[in-house]
């Protein structure tokens, strides 16, 4: 399994309805998108450790190759960019794999 997390640090201000309505539209993605084998849209309850990246996407894919379909994917773009972009004031990207090749 090849793993994707994404860390997101949301703008000060932003309403929990945006941020709601963020969440809902990424989780929608895993009905769409073949190759995806887990997704998890969550508030990052870390605390100070977090730097201040509050909300978190951690994803399972079959294989690197449906991760990077999914990235350049025009649904993930269209999420990344009309729901996330405008709250997100930084984010961070770990990609990896569980199993050396």
């Amino acid at each position: 399994m090849f793993h994707c997390v994404i860390l997101f640090r949301l703008k000060p201000g932003i309403p929990l309805d945006r941020v709601r309505g963020a969440r809902s539209a990424l989780q929608a993605l895993i009905e769409t998108l073949p190759g995806v084998e887990h997704f998890t849209v969550t508030h990052n309850i870390a605390g100070a450790d977090a730097g201040g990246f509050n909300l978190a996407l951690f994803s399972g894919f079959e294989s690197q190759t449906a991760c990077d379909i999914f990235l350049r994917h025009p649904d993930w773009q269209r999420v990344r960019d009309r729901e996330l972009a405008p709250l997100v004031e930084r984010q961070v990207v770990a990609l990896g794999c569980a199993e050396p090749n």
